[in-house]
C-alpha cells in the first residue's frame, strides 16, 4: 500500500471530527502494508484535550515519531498524524501479524489509569468513536486483526479497562452500519413490544444518522439502563429487556417483568451467541448490543 492517503476522508465518511496535522501525508515510512490495527492510550497528562499531540508527531527520547497514525483527543477529535508506518506497536504480534509495517496505530488521549488519584475512566462515546476510527482504517479488512496493545504484547496494559473482544465486536458493528448506509439499506426500525415500557432515556431515533451518531446514541441509552439480574425487582426495565431479547431469541420469553430462571437462561444464551460474558446479568455491554441490534 505504501502510505495511506485516504485516512482523513474515510474518517469523515464515518461522521468523525477530523483535524489534519500539517505534513501527515508524507509522515511515516512508506514501507507500510497494514492489515490490522492496534488500540492504545497515551498515558499522558490529565490536562487539556490532546496534550500528547506533539509527542505523537515527533516522538520522544529513544523513539522517533510518528508514534501513531491517529490521535483521538478527549473531545473525540481525530488528529490525523501519519499516512505511513508509525512506531507504536513494537515487539510482539497479533493474529499472525508482527511489526509496525503490518498495523495502523490509534492513540486515545488518557492518563492510562483505571484507579487511583490519576484515574480517567472512559466515556461510552469515546469507545464508540475509537471503534468508528478503527473501522475507517481497516475499511472492511479482517476485524479479528484489531487488538489492544496489551494483546499485542504482555509488556503493555493499554487500552485500560477495555476488552479486546468488545473492541472487535463494536468495530465490526459500526462498519456494517456504515456499509448499510452507503448501500441505502433499511433505516433503523424501533422495536414494537406489545406493552412497551417507557425507557429511562431515549433510545436511538430511527432515521438517517452517521455511524458515530448512531453508536453514541446507543452508548448513552445503554449507560442509562439499570443493571438487571435474577431476583431484581424492576418491572418496567425487565419488560424492556425481555422484549429486546425476544427480538433476537425467537420470542423465547413472556414479557411479564419478572427476572426468573428462564429470563436468566435466555439472557445467557444471547450473551454467549454475541461473545459477551455469559453471566446472566444485563449490564452495559449487554444493553448496548441489544439496543444496537434492535435499531439496526
Amino acid at each position: 500500500m505504501s502510505r495511506d492517503l485516504g485516512i482523513a476522508n474515510r474518517l469523515r465518511a464515518y461522521g468523525l471530527p477530523v483535524v489534519e496535522i500539517n505534513g501527515w501525508q508524507t509522515r511515516g515510512s512508506n514501507s507500510f502494508n497494514p492489515r490490522g490495527s492496534v488500540d492504545h492510550h497515551t498515558a499522558g497528562s490529565s490536562h487539556g484535550n490532546a496534550p500528547s499531540l506533539n509527542i505523537c508527531i515527533n516522538g520522544r527520547a529513544g523513539l522517533s515519531g510518528p508514534l501513531c497514525n491517529i490521535l483521538i483527543g478527549r473531545d473525540n477529535t481525530c488528529y490525523v498524524i501519519a499516512a505511513g508506518r508509525a512506531n507504536h506497536a513494537g515487539r510482539g504480534g497479533w493474529n499472525g501479524l508482527s511489526g509496525n509495517t503490518s498495523v495502523y496505530g490509534i492513540e486515545r488521549e488518557n492518563t492510562g489509569y483505571a484507579t487511583g488519584p490519576r484515574a480517567e475512566p472512559w466515556r461510552p462515546d469515546q469507545h464508540m468513536v475509537a471503534c468508528a476510527a478503527h473501522a475507517a482504517l481497516l475499511d472492511g479488512k479482517n476485524f479479528d486483526n484489531l487488538c489492544r496493545h496489551a494483546e499485542w504484547t504482555s509488556r503493555k496494559i493499554d487500552t485500560h479497562s477495555v476488552k479486546g473482544e468488545d473492541l472487535r465486536n463494536l468495530t465490526r458493528a459500526v462498519y456494517m452500519k456504515h456499509v448499510e448506509a452507503l448501500q441505502g439499506g433499511p433505516k433503523p426500525v424501533a422495536p414494537k413490544p406489545s406493552k412497551p415500557a417507557k425507557p429511562s432515556k431515549p433510545a436511538p431515533a430511527p432515521g438517517k444518522m452517521t455511524p458515530a451518531q448512531f453508536l453514541t446514541n446507543v452508548a448513552n441509552a445503554a449507560k442509562a439502563k439499570a443493571t438487571l439480574r435474577r431476583g431484581v425487582r424492576n418491572v418496567g426495565a425487565i419488560k424492556e429487556l425481555q422484549h429486546l431479547l425476544n427480538r433476537q431469541m425467537d420470542n423465547a420469553l413472556v414479557a411479564d417483568g419478572r427476572f426468573g430462571l428462564k429470563t436468566e437462561n435466555v439472557l445467557r444464551m444471547y450473551q454467549a451467541s454475541r461473545n459477551l460474558t455469559s453471566d446472566g446479568i444485563a449490564g452495559y455491554n449487554t444493553w448496548a448490543h441489544l439496543i444496537a441490534e434492535a435499531y439496526s
